[in-house]
């Protein structure tokens, strides 16, 4: 489904982007104890599973001979990959997982294979496993698919109560796996699910918005949190996904620019990290009392500037940008 652009697609990965910058804005330089910080942490939750919903949505499940979309998958991926971070590795910029002082080259290969040298780049590591899984995927058929999404929501409900440490937790197959299979499942069903989202789309998109609502209000009861109700977390996310994807079968005059985003996500990812960081350089003179403006001055700066780097490098390099930034 790839050569086909879908809105709302395009919608979700635009708006997936623009909270992970936000995620790492916060995350990465600021005290999460701000209330108002801890609630747009736990508002984009939705983020990341969104990303690979749309790569499950997106993945070719019949038109390609496998050869050749083992080469379009690698392509698409891994040189961009590959590029930035070893640049960022030798530039020794803010964020690394190890400086440049302290890596050797074993640690350097090991974070290369495990999506480590900045430790967001989990992301991609994820990705080519469950791509690699998809070539298999691909071959079975549609009811088999159904069964087990039916049981990858099994194995989240069951993983999300408790696990290993962080590292092997974003990396796992069962946190990530439903989100994945939601967005194949959806492209299976693409039409019937689609044209009955958009005959009753007020309907439920207005019971999406009230339901996710008291969601939020409720897991925040006597000054708790997402984190104190794992399962609740998971609801709210893909309601989340389901009103994205309702918006995104609105026509807007923002559609070019929703568009743009979404064909830039890739690369604003890789690059978005490391100049968030960088941010908090200018921070300890500031008054602790604005970290809503750090936050706020974060998320501008490291969207601003990956658009700026990948203007840059398309200009530089024409149609080898794909190979450098991913678009």
């Amino acid at each position: 489904m790839e050569s086909q652009r879908y809105s709302e697609i395009d919608v979700l990965k635009c708006v997936c982007i623009l909270s992970v910058v936000c995620i790492h804005a916060i995350s990465a330089t600021i005290d999460v104890t701000n209330s108002l910080l801890g609630f747009l942490l736990d508002f984009t939750r939705f983020a990341v599973p969104g990303f690979f919903f749309a790569a499950g949505f997106l993945f070719d499940k019949k038109k390609y001979p496998t050869g050749q979309l083992i080469r379009k998958k690698l392509v698409r991926l891994l040189p961009p990959y590959l590029f930035c971070s070893l640049c960022f590795q030798f530039l020794n910029v803010p964020g690394l997982s190890v400086g440049l002082e302290n890596i050797n080259a074993r640690q350097f290969i090991y974070n290369l294979i495990f999506g480590d040298t900045l430790g967001i780049y989990y992301f991609v590591f994820v990705l080519f496993y469950l791509y690699a899984g998809s070539l298999v995927l691909r071959h079975v058929p549609d009811r088999w698919i159904m069964l087990l999404w039916g049981v990858s929501a099994l194995l989240l409900l069951s993983f999300v109560d408790g696990g290993p440490s962080f590292f092997l937790i974003l990396r796992h197959p069962f946190l990530y796996l439903f989100a994945y299979l939601s967005g194949w499942v959806f492209s299976l069903n693409y039409e019937k699910t689609s044209s009955f989202l958009k005959k009753h789309k007020a309907t439920v998109y207005f019971s999406g918005i009230v339901l996710t609502l008291m969601l939020l209000v409720f897991t925040r009861i006597d000054g708790k949190n997402f984190s104190s109700f794992p399962l609740l977390t998971q609801l709210y996310i893909y309601l989340c996904i389901t009103l994205l994807l309702i918006t995104g079968m609105w026509t807007t005059k923002f559609q070019g620019t929703i568009r743009f985003v979404s064909t830039c996500s890739y690369g604003i990812y890789l690059l978005h990290f490391p100049i968030a960081c960088a941010c908090h350089s200018v921070y300890t003179q500031w008054p602790v009392e604005y970290s809503f403006i750090y936050a706020s001055f974060s998320w501008c700066v490291g969207l601003a500037g990956s658009l700026l780097i990948i203007c840059i490098i398309q200009k530089l390099s024409g149609r080898y940008s794909k190979y450098l930034v991913g678009c």
